[in-house]
């Protein structure tokens, strides 16, 4: 009998302390509970141009994001990952913006720019990738929130 009072008390306890609010870990000293992931904000921009100087429109733009996690003593996980959505074009002005939303700080990018249509908008041109500097635009909140990032690369490609 004793033990069936105590689980109703301990029930009865713990339904009070959530309506009344206490439900974080915090206030024991264990940590905030949270939910939710860890993320960022990433912009890469920058333009494309021929050997003239000319704008290059319809170039494919795709970044490139290496991740290098050590995940436990004597094991380390390399890879290699395409942004989600990673693929925008160069406009008639030869700029290209991708604005992502990302899982983590991103550190090390390339970006890959692809001729892919051909003959058009000024022949064809060769593949380049470019691995620019990631700056800090904003910082982050301690929590989830990892802050703002910014690349630029800015390429000329060479005719095939």
């Amino acid at each position: 009998m004793n033990t069936k009072v105590k689980s109703i008390f301990r029930s009865l306890a713990a339904t009070a302390l959530g309506l009344l609010g206490f439900s974080s870990c915090e206030w024991l000293g264990i940590g905030l509970c949270m939910y939710g992931e860890p993320h960022a904000d990433f912009k890469a921009i920058g333009t494309v141009k021929d050997n003239t100087g000319k704008p290059i429109e319809g170039i494919q733009v795709a970044v490139k994001q290496h991740r290098h996690y050590e995940n436990t003593p004597n094991v380390i996980y390399d890879q290699n990952d395409w942004f989600e959505s990673d693929t925008v074009f160069t406009d008639s002005s030869g700029s290209y913006e991708l604005t992502r939303s990302v899982f983590d700080a991103p550190h090390h990018v390339t970006v890959v720019f692809e001729d892919i249509d051909g003959d058009a908008n000024g022949g064809e041109f060769e593949k380049a990738e470019s691995t620019p500097e990631v700056k800090r635009t904003k910082k982050g909140d301690k929590s989830w929130y990892g802050g703002a990032f910014e690349t630029r690369a800015d390429v000329v490609l060479k005719k095939k």
